[in-house]
């Protein structure tokens, strides 16, 4: 049996801010219309950076969606998630949020030698809780915002201030209730999950009750 792979990495704190920052710049680079919607991040990751996704059978059995090896050319995807139309919108999140690890941590994945799914689960066995966290969370911002730009979010959620005041109308004062039903309604216009969407909304502290 092959011994385990010890690695010991440290991810570095990074700011709400610099990845929005990071954001912007990756969207420069590789977004070629601004106000292109939804993102088109196969296009994206397959052709404008040439990352290959390699599908593999079981991956969602493990719990895991994809990961990036450390060859940085290659998306590990489970295979499912990547054959079924009907998970597309989870495809391209995790092409987004594998991205996000591509832009925030090159150095630390770089590291590293992944060869299958249980080195990537030791990888991430060999974390602290608090800085696996730090590590996904960051991923997962990146992947949110790139997906669901500002201002985009903001002139999509201004076009609906009628069907905003009839879900007040149900929602009261229940913020959370207002945010999943916003999110239902917009989430297609973003080709993401109602989840991501209303992460979105709390994340940019965007006004609702006015």
């Amino acid at each position: 049996m092959r011994r385990k792979q010890e690695i010991f990495i440290q991810p570095p704190h990074l700011t709400w801010d610099f990845i929005r920052k990071e954001v912007e710049k990756f969207r420069l680079t590789y977004v070629e219309a601004s106000n292109e919607l939804p993102i088109p991040i196969e296009k994206i990751v397959e052709i404008s950076m040439k990352i290959e996704p390699f599908p593999i059978q079981g991956l969602m059995d493990i719990d895991i969606d994809g990961f990036l090896c450390s060859d940085l050319k290659t998306i590990c995807i489970d295979a499912d998630i990547y054959q079924n139309p009907r998970k597309e919108n989870r495809l391209r999140f995790t092409f987004a949020h594998e991205i996000g690890h591509w832009v925030l941590h090159k150095e630390e994945i770089s590291r590293c030698s992944f060869r299958n799914p249980v080195d990537w689960i030791h990888f991430r066995e060999d974390f602290l809780e608090e800085d696996l966290n730090w590590f996904e969370q960051q991923a997962y911002e990146f992947a949110g915002r790139l997906l669901v730009p500002k201002n985009a979010l903001l002139n999509e959620i201004d076009s609906m201030k009628s069907k905003i005041n009839r879900f007040r109308s149900f929602a009261g004062k229940d913020l959370d209730r207002l945010i999943d039903a916003i999110a239902r309604v917009i989430c297609q216009k973003f080709a993401v999950s109602p989840d991501v969407l209303a992460r979105r909304i709390r994340h940019e502290k965007i006004k609702l009750f006015r």
